[in-house]
């Protein structure tokens, strides 16, 4: 955590202030009372996070810009993250809530207080607790929001944390049933060339506002209570303001996907779901809705509930019918409302609306999102469980209690998913000699996603192989001499993408930062994480054997090997 006092000079821009406050380690984090510089307010929204609002906090300290000052809205937490932070972290503010009333009313709660208590804040900075923030992330998103005046909504370009070659998001879309996306998500990085530019809206976990949207367009809506209250936020902006929401391609920011309410849990889709309907209800032209609610009403029963029906599946049955009554019971309030309020419609930017609906998705059921595999989305949650016991086949999330260092794992909830690994990883395997009658071979199943072809290292018993991988998923079947089986229980399987690495590791010295090669992200310092995240090299195993040649599970491969 960085700490810095002394002033910055007010004749100097915020760029080479912060450059030489960084060379004279001179300047206190908050607003310096001669400062010219965009004053700044970082809201973070906390509910239970004690397990990753640290390492956030920590690059927000770390940040380049720093004429910020941090306020922390705690959603009745039962973790003890009020205590944590206020004993770690006591620069930090924070409000408590003793009731949970959701992310649109911490927020709003969040902005009243900063501008009673600092008076004159520029920017308003909305910020989940499950980030890593890039050191320029502020800077980058200020530099762009100063050269453009009429920009008011930023953010910048949002990355899967444990997968950071992915993206999560590079801003947000809806479509005409209201279902909306992140763009680009878990599309490669690298691959992606989005330029900075207006966007329909942006991702509420990482956004910079300045204080005129709320001057033009009023607070957050406070129905939602979590989920589309950064796409209603953004719509209003576009229809009522003369402000615009933009992407900007160099403030990166790190996200732990769906750290908070899981990746499938039935709270986020209850939620998600009921904010849906909230949304296209309060947003959309009441002439469309009368044409899509009957579309939408077929949708649900005639799809989604009726398969439930026909496969039996009663619970989650009433579970959406129950959402649909809320839809239904919502209907006629929210629209009775649009219809006596008339003062919206005195407000509204014409040219700007138009823009807006041109970059509404004009599809229904199609979301946009890219299809990903099961085995994906399972790893982003990062959890470590091992099942059965040490054998001569590990088949990664069922009898994997022979992996060791280096892997990431997954929960697995039926089949075998997979585990995946950075650099270098290592497991122990049950040696399957039975006399030299036989032949013996290590296989492993894997898929290599992002890259067609790379050279992986695997050490046994201080023999090196080499294995050529291929892209997507694939088999590997290396020959292993009958010398290094003899009289071993077990073995020590040792794996990397580069050659001194397993070496060092074998010997058992260590290699430069453990955090880096075992992808202990939350462990790394700055340096060390950028490192990790530009030099990322993954490759995801399902199965890892040592099998003698007669094994049932051999059989194909090695007809298919004399074939060729």
């Amino acid at each position: 955590m960085i700490k810095k006092t002394g002033k910055i000079s007010k004749n100097k821009n915020f760029k080479q202030a912060v450059e030489d406050s960084d060379k004279n380690q001179g300047f206190l984090y908050g607003f310096g009372q001669d400062s010219k510089n965009p004053r700044v307010l970082l809201i973070i929204i906390n509910y239970n996070g004690i397990n990753f609002i640290g390492e956030c906090l920590d690059s927000i300290y770390s940040q380049s810009y720093k004429e910020l000052q941090v306020l922390v809205v705690d959603n009745n937490s039962k973790d003890g993250s009020v205590n944590f932070i206020k004993k770690n972290y006591p620069q930090c503010e924070v409000l408590v809530n003793w009731h949970n009333k959701g992310y649109g009313d911490a927020i709003n709660k969040a902005v009243r207080y900063g501008i009673k208590k600092y008076g004159k804040i520029d920017y308003f900075g909305i910020l989940n607790n499950d980030l890593r923030l890039d050191e320029r992330w502020l800077e980058n998103l200020i530099n762009y929001g100063e050269q453009k005046p009429e920009c008011g909504i930023l953010a910048g370009k949002m990355l899967i944390y444990y997968w950071p070659k992915y993206i999560n998001s590079t801003g947000g879309l809806v479509n005409y049933f209201g279902s909306g996306w992140d763009r680009d998500f878990f599309e490669l990085d690298e691959n992606c060339h989005r330029e900075s530019g207006e966007v329909l809206s942006v991702s509420g976990g990482a956004a910079l506002i300045k204080k005129g949207v709320f001057n033009a367009i009023g607070f957050f809506e406070r129905k939602y209570f979590m989920y589309y209250e950064d796409m209603d936020f953004c719509f209003r902006t576009w229809k009522y303001s003369d402000f615009t929401v933009d992407y900007v391609k160099d403030a990166v920011v790190y996200h732990k996907f769906s750290a908070s309410s899981g990746v499938m849990s039935l709270k986020k889709h209850f939620y998600l779901k009921r904010s849906r309907f909230i949304f296209i209800l309060k947003n959309y032209p009441i002439g469309f809705l009368v044409k899509t609610i009957p579309q939408i009403t077929r949708y649900e029963f005639g799809f989604i509930m009726k398969d439930l029906l026909v496969r039996y599946d009663f619970v989650n049955f009433f579970r959406e019918f129950y959402i649909y009554l809320i839809f239904l019971a919502k209907l006629p309030l929210i629209l009775g409302k649009r219809l006596i309020r008339k003062d919206y419609k005195n407000k509204i930017r014409p040219q700007k609306t138009m823009k807006m609906w041109g970059m509404v998705s004009t599809t229904t059921t199609n979301s946009g999102r890219k299809f990903i595999p099961m085995q994906y989305l399972d790893i982003l949650w990062n959890r470590f469980e091992k099942y059965g016991q040490k054998s001569n086949r590990i088949i990664m999330g069922i009898n994997d209690s022979g992996i060791g260092r280096g892997w990431k794992s997954l929960i697995t909830h039926g089949n075998p998913r997979g585990r995946y690994f950075f650099n270098y990883a290592d497991a122990v395997l049950e040696n399957p000699y039975r006399g030299d009658n036989y032949k013996y071979y290590f296989q492993l199943q894997y898929i290599l996603d992002d890259r067609w072809e790379d050279d992986l290292y695997i050490n046994i018993k201080d023999y090196n192989f080499c294995i050529k991988l291929k892209g997507k998923m694939n088999t590997a079947i290396i020959e292993i001499p009958n010398d290094l089986l003899r009289e071993q229980k077990e073995l020590n399987v040792f794996f990397s993408f580069r050659k001194d690495i397993l070496e060092e590791q074998k010997d058992n010295l260590i290699y430069g930062n453990v955090a880096y090669l075992e992808g202990s992200m939350e462990k790394m310092d700055n340096n060390t994480f950028k490192k990790f995240v530009y030099n990322f090299r993954d490759l995801f195993v399902i199965e890892a054997a040592l099998l003698s040649e007669d094994s049932q599970y051999l059989r194909k491969e090695l007809a298919r090997l004399d074939k060729a």
